[in-house]
């Protein structure tokens, strides 16, 4: 058979559209096929976005910290639950604050019933001295003035030499009633010898001190003076606000009245 021009054409022609066709489908087929695979391939990386947050906050929720390190979550949970924690321990806004240093404790109160003179019914000697102990903390602590007083009735050996006890033992309670009387209630009066007497005055520095101590006096000395044998009252104060100490004004007070006194034995002598 011969091969011409009007056989081979025709034979081209439906080549060359077959051909197309067949370019045509293979596009058409590919196009359809892409959109699929990226669809398919999106929701498989948002599936696992999901899962993967999901995972991760269901298992720091249920992490909890352990003595031994260990978590109720996944080891990714426990490790910042861990850090989480060693980091809030470490934070310098989280650290608990220092405890508060304890307050000194008050000094116990003394009861002024304890330790009481038979004679007089005031305080005696070691009842003054546990009372003058507790005061000075309290001053030393709040800086608040008080002064001590000291009364010696002189020549009380003179007057149980010649007239007996019996005489001492009248004139000592009252000289103790006197005193007791003038001080105010916040006032101790305290015998601390057969002739010598104690006054604490709490919230009183020595200038104001001397207004009792003219009060006794001036309630004394007249019938002191006019027995069968004078006695004299000696008398000697000193203040303190905490420096120098309740005790050290005890002793102050205590030596300015031996001054005094041994000024009037002196009187009574020349006399």
């Amino acid at each position: 058979m011969e091969v011409t021009q009007d056989v081979l054409l025709p034979v081209l022609v439906a080549a060359i559209v077959a051909n197309t066709v067949l370019l045509l489908l293979v596009v058409f087929v590919g196009r359809m096929g892409r959109p699929e695979r990226v669809t398919s391939a999106t929701t498989r990386s948002a599936l696992q976005g999901s899962v993967m947050s999901n995972s991760f906050v269901d298992e720091s929720a249920r992490s909890t910290w352990t003595p031994d390190g260990a978590s109720n979550g996944g080891s990714e949970g426990a490790a910042l639950a861990a850090a989480e924690l060693a980091q809030s321990e470490t934070s310098p806004e989280t650290d608990a604050p220092e405890p508060e240093p304890e307050p000194e404790p008050e000094p116990e109160p003394v009861d002024p019933a304890a330790g009481t003179d038979p004679l007089t019914g005031l305080l005696d000697q070691a009842g003054f001295t546990r009372l003058i102990a507790a005061e000075n903390l309290r001053i030393h602590r709040y800086h608040r003035p008080a002064t001590v007083v000291i009364f010696e009735l002189g020549g009380l050996d003179r007057l149980v030499d010649r007239l007996g006890a019996d005489a001492a033992d009248r004139i000592v309670p009252a000289l103790a009633d006197t005193m007791r009387r003038l001080a105010r209630d916040v006032d101790l009066v305290a015998r601390l010898a057969p002739g010598r007497f104690g006054i604490l005055l709490p919230e009183t520095d020595e200038i104001a001190a001397i207004n009792y101590v003219e009060r006794v006096r001036r309630a004394c000395e007249l019938w002191l003076e006019s027995g069968a044998i004078a006695l004299s009252l000696a008398v000697g104060w000193a203040g303190t606000d905490g420096e120098p100490t309740l005790i050290d004004a005890q002793r102050l007070a205590t030596e300015r009245m031996y001054v005094e006194l041994r000024r009037d034995a002196r009187k009574a002598s020349e006399g």
